[in-house]
């Protein structure tokens, strides 16, 4: 099947799914009218968490393709926005010309709460009034309860909104714009009582849910807990079937589905005490066309290590990138002057399984890079990218579901392409199925080459889910498989089932 092919049956799914009139009332949300278009309002601000912002772009740009929601980038200027850990995103918008979103998405930042500024992020009081800290590559961040500009905005538009979601601490900032008063409201887990402190005429703030949904306004503990949140939001508005096309199609886990239906809560294990770790630098090719989730994923989790590690962008060129929904990034690097990485990470895009193999500067700096790593990464399609490098002969290997037998006639030197995992390791080689398994599988490194806890750690900063921590330890290794568990089946057989069922609707719509 081809890159076209897939998507326009993607979106053939979902068409099908808002004939049937769908918008269902769930969760306590409001009904709202699908039959146009919607636009989907995403705040980026100094120091921004790169998942809070991408995550909701990427699971709302995944429904119907670029047919059903508008999802934009909203700053307050047009200046490429610098996140916490130094990657940019472009605004697509200001405050002063964004369309007003139906969906209001504020994630988090380290701006979010004064008291963050000024306890981790260097924030001192200006002359003015106004706290100011640094992201980690030393650019300025306000308080965004300074920022009248920026409040002032997700005030209108929370008011104008039909639906207004917050992840992490992005609840400080509805907090912030009074949107959050005598409402029930979640944020990052282990800051509730720090939100119920500061905004005492919130309702109430719950510790023990990913999301919470009062009227309009839906918060959530962010990160992983984003992707499941947006999911609720698809499912409310476009029904069961568009939900899970997206759900297959960003990877997420059981127990992510599961949460984004409000059955349970299975965070990810605590940490004990964190390893030592030494410098490491950890090259992300950013190619055009690339999926968002898959650089900003390996990207967010190495970065959570801190100072030790420096991670970073590759570009085919220094130019701006536009990925395959339309969002801008930007290589910090380019394939002729890019460190020597300790970890390469090859993402997916959607040229990946045809012309991407063509550029033979790219799949030379590659095989170069490869050769002096001590891990070689991909995610999702990124599979073909090594592959094309001549990496993955006699080795065990992953993809995307649903594209197994595409890789194995490409590329019939493979060893052996595993079907029934997230994450496939033979030797330093690490595959993944790429979306929220990108996430699961950049950790599982993490937790070879640093440990266990530090692992733990990165989890539950990124608020995995209990099933996204397990998929790192039941990872498939070339080296080692064990007898599978009860668990393990049932994961392996969701693996089959759920593209298979996507596969069958698709193809009766075909």
């Amino acid at each position: 099947m081809t890159m076209a092919q897939h998507m326009a049956q993607r979106g053939a799914v979902i068409a099908f799914s808002l004939l049937l009139g769908l918008a269902n009332g769930l969760y306590g949300l409001p009904d709202v009218d699908v039959t146009g278009k919607l636009n989907v309002g995403i705040l980026i601000m100094p120091g921004v968490f790169i998942s809070e912002a991408t995550a909701p772009f990427d699971m709302y740009k995944h429904v119907g393709g670029n047919n059903t929601m508008n999802v934009y980038f909203v700053a307050d200027t047009m200046d490429p926005v610098y996140t916490y850990y130094g990657a940019r995103l472009k605004p697509d918008y200001t405050f002063s010309n964004a369309p007003a979103p139906d969906v209001l998405v504020v994630p988090s930042g380290i701006g979010s709460h004064h008291s963050f500024l000024t306890a981790w992020y260097g924030g001192k009081t200006n002359a003015d009034g106004t706290i100011q800290g640094a992201t980690a590559n030393d650019k300025p961040v306000t308080y965004y309860g300074n920022m009248t500009n920026l409040i002032a905005w997700v005030k209108t538009s929370a008011a104008a909104a039909q639906i207004v979601t917050s992840h992490c601490w992005g609840a400080f900032t509805l907090a912030d714009a009074g949107v959050l008063d005598g409402k029930a409201a979640t944020t990052f887990p282990g800051y509730t009582d720090t939100l119920k402190k500061y905004y005492p005429s919130i309702g109430s703030v719950v510790a023990d849910k990913r999301w919470v949904v009062d009227g309009k306004v839906m918060t959530s503990n962010g990160a992983v807990a984003a992707f499941e949140a947006c999911l609720a939001v698809i499912r409310h508005l476009y029904g069961e079937l568009a939900a899970s096309v997206v759900a297959s199609g960003l990877v997420l886990s059981t127990e992510n589905v599961g949460h984004s239906m409000d059955q349970y809560f299975r965070p990810s294990p605590a940490a004990g005490k964190n390893e030592a770790i030494s410098a490491t630098k950890v090259g992300i090719l950013l190619l055009e066309g690339v999926f968002i989730s898959e650089p900003t994923a390996p990207f967010d989790v190495f970065a959570h290590l801190g100072a030790d590690l420096d991670v970073y962008f590759v570009g085919e060129t220094s130019d701006a990138v536009k990925t395959y929904y339309g969002a801008t990034m930007y290589p910090d690097y380019t394939i002729k002057d890019a460190p020597q990485p300790d970890i390469l990470v090859v993402p997916s895009a959607g040229r990946s399984m045809t012309t991407d193999r063509e550029k033979t500067d790219v799949v030379a700096w590659i095989r170069s890079s490869a050769a002096k790593a001590t891990w070689v990464t991909s995610h999702c399609w990124g599979a073909f990218m090594l592959c094309q490098a001549g990496l993955c002969d006699k080795k065990a290997v992953t993809t995307f579901p649903g594209y197994y037998k595409e890789l194995s006639e490409a590329f019939p030197k493979i060893g052996s392409v595993i079907k029934d995992n997230r994450i496939v390791k033979d030797g330093n080689l690490v595959t993944s199925n790429g979306g929220v398994a990108a996430y699961e599988a950049a950790n599982y490194v993490v937790m070879k080459h640093f440990g266990v806890n530090r692992a733990k750690t990165v989890a539950t900063g990124l608020v995995f889910s209990a099933d996204n921590y397990q998929a790192m330890v039941s990872a498939h290794d070339a080296q080692y498989v064990p007898t599978p568990t009860s668990s393990a089946v049932a994961r392996s057989v969701a693996l089959v089932v759920v593209p298979l069922v996507s596969n069958l609707l698709m193809a009766a719509l075909a």
